[in-house]
């Protein structure tokens, strides 16, 4: 008889799951975490994940899908730099995933999905998919393949219902914008990544390309339509945050290279009127925009970054800047290089504000070092007295 009832009581146990949970349906509660920024340039943009909490048999699951995952090692930054760095989707316990936000201090803002429980089902299968050896595993691209955009088309793609989106910036924004509230707090960073970004990134954003973004796929998502209804609930705070992003250095790139233009003028005034015509400073100042011309060649020509091509800091940092950091200046193709320089470093100064690329301000400092090269090279009648004396261009 016990034997009997216990058969009956599993039986229809098995229809009452059948009929809680039918075929192909999902009643689990899926939800967008979205953290905040950390110290590290690879975290100060914030983080998205998905998690997915369920009971299948009895048994509760709380599971963190998470396209940010990557392995760091000694060339982390060389294949970041190549455009060449492969991120995976993991899939971990909550608890395990919140450990590390609650070491740093970030914290976590979650927004549960409002779909269907056949849209549910068919999300997970799509993580499922993607979670599988062969396929976890893509080519990370900072603007248009990321953790954050990963999230977006794949919860895009399960939604059922006409789903858009309501563009939350109130004004036209380019990718370069989207960016820069972030990197206000690391203004090192912040320079060398506007020296290596070109022209692409001062494009106005389509609609929900701003989604690259954790913080805008947030807002997005709190606004978003799915059917007649919204596609996300309004996102809660899930754990507070004690780190803030600040910066507290003085010397900016701005203010740096502002004082070593002084010196540079100082400095350069003091030779021509001893008969010479170029300053240590002057090579100093050459040498490092040939550095910067080499890196923006490189990203331009020798990576797989698209945001790093049709680069206008070629115009006042160039390779060739490394051969005349130790080249004589009287050689008459130099002289003639100099008229050309000097004719595109006063185009940038007048147009800076017309530009298709902005670029970055710490830079005018150098571009005006390097027109004050030029005129001294050109025109050295400007700085000193006509008393017969020919400046000598030797260091």
């Amino acid at each position: 008889m016990n034997k009997l009832f216990l058969f009956l009581a599993v039986i229809l146990s098995s229809l009452s799951a059948s009929a809680i949970r039918p075929a192909g349906q999902s009643f689990a509660r899926i939800t967008i975490l979205t953290c905040t920024p950390g110290p590290d340039l690879y975290s100060v943009f914030g983080h998205t994940a998905i998690r997915v909490e369920d009971n299948f048999g009895g048994e509760q699951i709380d599971w963190v899908y998470n396209y940010g995952t990557f392995e760091f090692s000694d060339d982390f930054y060389w294949k970041f730099a190549q455009g060449k760095l492969d991120y995976k989707l993991s899939k971990s316990d909550f608890g395990f995933f919140q450990e590390e936000y609650i070491y740093t201090g970030r914290g976590i803002y979650e927004q549960e999905l409002m779909l269907s429980p056949e849209d549910k089902f068919k999300l997970i299968e799509l993580l499922e998919e993607n979670y599988k050896p062969e396929n976890r595993v893509y080519r990370y691209d900072f603007f248009y393949d990321n953790c954050s955009s990963r999230v977006r088309d794949i919860i895009l793609k399960a939604a059922g219902k006409p789903t858009s989106f309501s563009y939350v910036y109130a004004r036209p924004y380019t990718f370069r914008q989207a960016i820069q509230n972030y990197l206000n707090y690391m203004p090192w960073s912040d320079f060398g990544i506007d020296l290596a970004l070109g022209m692409p990134c001062d494009r106005v954003m389509d609609k929900g390309q701003a989604m690259f973004l954790p913080d805008s796929l947030l807002n997005e998502f709190n606004y978003a339509t799915y059917g007649e209804g919204p596609i996300a609930a309004k996102s809660q705070e899930l754990l507070p945050y004690e780190f803030e992003l600040s910066d507290s250095t003085v010397f900016t790139p701005m203010v740096v290279f502002g004082l070593f233009l002084i010196v540079q003028m100082i400095w350069g005034f003091v030779r021509l009127r001893s008969g010479r015509s170029v300053a240590i400073t002057d090579r100093v100042l050459l040498f490092t925009t040939g550095l910067v011309g080499v890196m923006v060649v490189f990203l331009w020509f020798f990576t797989d970054h698209n945001a790093t091509k049709w680069n206008l800091n070629i115009l006042w940092a160039n390779p060739l800047m490394l051969y005349l950091a130790f080249a004589r200046m009287d050689k008459k193709w130099i002289k003639t290089y100099w008229k050309i320089q000097g004719g595109i470093c006063v185009l940038l100064v007048v147009g800076w504000f017309f530009l298709p690329q902005r670029l970055h301000l710490a830079t005018l400092p150098m571009v005006l070092g390097l027109l004050f090269i030029s005129l001294r090279q050109v025109r050295p009648q400007f700085f000193v007295s006509n008393r017969g004396k020919q400046g000598r261009a030797v260091a």
